[in-house]
């Protein structure tokens, strides 16, 4: 069976992490880095470098698409500086980690919201931190399980002091603790609050820092109501609002404010949302749950189908998705820069098939004994609502731009 590849992938619309202008780029400029991306290279970026403080604000799936469709004409969209690709896959737990450590996928290997982690036996939550599959080897000890699951270092660290804002509820997880490094850890729980820490980080600055703040609830409310909601029009448009005044607030100051996102989403209508438990005979080949996103599943296959399962997932998915070899998402460097820097368990982790989503539809490995998920807003695929992500880059010593 031929298998679609990368350019033919492209030219079917899907949008690839770009080499150059990608969340991995600005992240390795960020930290001046280590990271097998190049740096990301704009004029807007010029002090970065020379800046006393630097402020990288992460609002969670706020990609262009949502920014057109929920603030058309707004502040964000009115100063945005240009349009970074999300990593792949385009989800929370690949490209928040790429920007906590300066390092794309294929380095640091957490590739989804579910991740087959070989070296525990398990299929892990990496950033809630649970095991959604546990085999025989898996450790009880979570400090024991965040060691193995976690091993590439957070970039938070260096010559300038490091400050990680986040709401309270996940600022103390084993996640936070790992990749926030050696940062200074601080709890925010308004945005209020959050934008207070924020100018108050700035005017108290008396050396080189750099500050790195999340926002999560867009991302999460588009989940649970779709990206096109009323209550996630008004949430954009608060979130905006504070990101407008701080911004007003910088002018003069020996400053560069950083804001974008992680990924985008999209809508899957509820009949387009598969679920494996309807395909027992595909569910069969697997040694294991699904790892990965509803957007792309990981598929890790018992031996002895392995000449099976693209067969099956052709003829019962087909419609639905592209069944692809994951040693080809390696090979053609889907995860990052390519085979000769990637992490070694990289391969392990994503198995040996990749189901691609296509258009609108999504898959989803439900424990049979567990309800179904009500996931409107989806992520992790290759459609420009998911991958397109904007950057808006604010220099305090130059102003911000008229909105006239």
């Amino acid at each position: 069976m031929t298998q679609p590849t990368r350019p033919q992938l492209s030219a079917a619309g899907l949008v690839f992490p770009h080499p150059e202008h990608g969340i991995a780029n600005l992240a390795a400029r960020l930290y001046g880095s280590h990271s097998p991306c190049p740096l990301l290279q704009h004029p807007s970026l010029a002090r970065l470098e020379q800046a006393q403080t630097i402020i990288l604000l992460v609002i969670d799936g706020m990609g262009c698409q949502q920014l057109a469709e929920l603030s058309p004409g707004g502040w964000l969209q009115r100063q945005q500086t240009l349009a970074l690709t999300s990593v792949f896959p385009s989800t929370t737990t690949s490209a928040i980690t790429t920007y906590l450590t300066g390092l794309p996928p294929s380095v640091h290997t957490l590739t989804g919201w579910h991740l087959a982690a070989p070296e525990v036996d398990a299929v892990v939550t990496p950033l809630p931190l649970t095991v959604r599959h546990r085999g025989q080897h898996t450790p009880d000890d979570p400090a024991a399980l965040a060691r193995a699951v976690y091993r590439t270092p957070s970039a938070l660290g260096g010559p300038r002091r490091q400050i990680m804002l986040q709401p309270n509820y996940i600022l103390n997880s084993a996640y936070s603790l790992h990749h926030g490094g050696s940062a200074a850890r601080q709890g925010w729980a308004s945005y209020e609050d959050l934008f207070r820490q924020l100018d108050t980080l700035l005017r108290e600055a008396s050396a080189p820092q750099f500050v790195y703040a999340y926002i999560p609830d867009l991302d999460s409310i588009m989940h649970h109501k779709g990206t096109t909601h009323p209550r996630c029009r008004q949430l954009l448009q608060r979130i905006e609002a504070h990101c407008a005044a701080f911004a007003a607030a910088l002018a003069g100051r020996d400053a560069v404010l950083c804001i974008s996102a992680d990924h985008g989403q999209m809508d899957i209508p509820p009949p387009r949302l598969l679920q494996l438990r309807d395909f027992p005979e595909l569910a069969d080949c697997l040694r294991q749950p699904l790892s990965g996103e509803p957007r792309v599943a990981f598929c890790h296959v018992k031996p002895e189908r392995l000449a099976d399962f693209p067969l099956l997932a052709a003829r019962l998915l087909g419609h639905a998705a592209w069944c692809l070899p994951a040693a080809q998402l390696l090979d053609e460097a889907w995860f990052g820069p390519g085979a000769d820097v990637n992490d070694p368990r990289l391969a392990a982790r994503v198995g040996d098939y990749a189901l691609l989503l296509k258009e609108d539809w999504g898959l989803l490995d439900t424990p049979a004994d567990a309800p179904l998920p009500k996931l409107l807003g989806n992520h992790g695929g290759l459609s420009a609502a998911e991958m397109m992500v904007p950057l808006i880059v604010i220099d305090g010593k130059e102003g911000v731009a008229s909105d006239e």
